[in-house]
């Protein structure tokens, strides 16, 4: 299975990135593996935003919300 992720923006407020390309890269890999190990997510994840797990750094805790609504029928329908 092959699996395409395209994120053409990403809006953190209040958050200093100091090399936006090392964070981008950062969340592509931990979101590479979220993928690899977990699969999609449900189809039908919880409204609204998902609290990061205690001890997650940015690149993870970024991974792990966009995975979350990689779950969303609108995204599942994008990928047919």
């Amino acid at each position: 299975m092959s699996i395409e992720v395209h994120i053409r923006e990403l809006v953190l407020t209040g958050i200093e990135a100091p090399d936006h390309a090392a964070l981008g890269a950062a969340v592509t890999a931990r979101l590479a593996g979220l993928l690899a190990e977990r699969g999609l997510p449900p189809a039908s994840p919880a409204p609204g935003p998902q609290p990061a797990r205690p001890g997650t750094d940015l690149p993870g805790a970024l991974a792990e919300a966009i995975w979350a609504q990689l779950g969303r029928p609108a995204c599942r329908e994008a990928g047919r």
